[in-house]
């Protein structure tokens, strides 16, 4: 979510910034397909997409210590499937380390394509460019909405954080602990369920039709098909002729 919330952060800070949100979008999805499709025996090329990102990073002025701190969110997804494929997977020592290293590897790349795409483009310009790449409307709706209420769901959890703070004076038995955290997440839901109705009844009472409008027009110039290009033929040059 911290990811979501700097999607602002940098913004202004570099002259690529600008570019069109629908070729970033583009070149993402291809990068992130190339990846995908990679052997896990492919070191040069994990690399040489290593540094690709980087380059990005540097030449859209983000702030890599930031994205790199959030990469900790990916430790316990990469422990469970670590766990998974040790306990529960039928195939020697040597295969199963080479599963996860597969596993890890395009995690971490994959996060990192999207976090460049976050941190270089505010959300609704993305929602709005998906939009205009003809992404069915029920996708762009769940996006939004989902944009929307998990800072909602934040807020009222931090608010009931602060009024169970407010009202424990001593330490609780962890009977009563668990008890309390059960309640307090119940009730926390169905609050949600009732703000995000509410919150989607004002929509539409204000007009809302499911279109995102912005007041930036999208148009594509030469700086936006030079980076198209030059991207391409980074990828077609590592992906297919290494």
């Amino acid at each position: 979510m911290n990811l979501i919330r700097s999607e602002t952060e940098n913004h202004d800070s570099s002259c690529l910034m600008n570019l069109d949100p629908r070729i970033k979008i583009i070149t993402t999805t291809l990068f992130i397909l190339v990846i995908g499709l990679t052997p896990p025996s492919a070191y040069v090329k994990f690399f040489l997409y290593f540094g690709a990102l980087i380059s990005l990073f540097i030449l859209f002025q983000i702030h890599i210590k930031k994205l790199i701190s959030r990469l900790f969110i990916l430790i316990p997804l990469l422990t469970f499937l670590g766990i998974s494929v040790f306990v529960f997977g039928k195939n020697t020592s040597s295969e199963s380390i080479h599963i996860l290293w597969n596993l890890s590897v395009k995690s971490i790349l994959i996060f990192l394509c999207i976090g460049f795409l976050f941190l270089t483009t505010p959300f609704f310009h993305l929602i709005k460019s998906l939009e205009l790449l003809k992404t069915p409307s029920v996708v762009i709706s769940i996006l939004t909405f989902a944009h929307r209420y998990i800072f909602l769901f934040s807020d009222e959890a931090e608010r009931m954080k602060r009024s169970k703070k407010s009202r424990t004076f001593k330490k609780q038995k962890l009977n009563s602990e668990i008890k309390t955290l059960a309640h307090i997440v119940s009730h926390l839901f169905l609050r949600t369920f009732e703000r995000t109705e509410n919150i989607y009844a004002a929509m539409l009472s204000r007009g809302f039709d499911r279109k995102i409008k912005t007041l930036t027009f999208f148009k594509t110039n030469k700086k936006d098909w030079i980076f198209c290009f030059v991207f391409l033929f980074y990828l077609l040059s590592v992906g297919v002729i290494l």
